[in-house]
């Protein structure tokens, strides 16, 4: 399995999770599954969020990045305000995987 890095952008906050998956399908699940479970992102509401995921990313996919490989955005309305998220896969299946998800939180206020 690949690992997925997840840049995510919300109210000002800036939050970083990895996550494995065969695809960007499966990653992209375990990163939402990882938010509903953990509420990592602040001022998120989990409900809206969750809402918001089953509708846009059917409707609006990742969409590759041109000129980068494994490289994708998409965005999630969310009430008001907008998600955005940056995926880069960060590590080809076949080579050594942390077992662990790593999350780190950066601000810029």
């Amino acid at each position: 399995m690949a690992i997925y890095t997840f840049i995510t952008d919300f109210k000002g906050g800036t939050y970083i999770s990895q996550h494995h998956g065969r695809d960007l399908r499966e990653a992209c699940t375990q990163w939402r599954d990882g938010i509903l479970s953990r509420g990592h992102i602040q001022l998120l509401d989990a409900k809206a969020f969750g809402q918001a995921f089953a509708t846009d990313f059917e409707e609006l996919p990742p969409v590759a990045i041109e000129g980068l490989t494994h490289v994708w955005t998409f965005q999630l309305l969310i009430e008001e305000d907008m998600l955005d998220v940056h995926i880069v896969q960060t590590e080809e299946a076949g080579e050594a995987a942390p077992n662990q998800v790593q999350m780190e939180r950066t601000s810029y206020h």
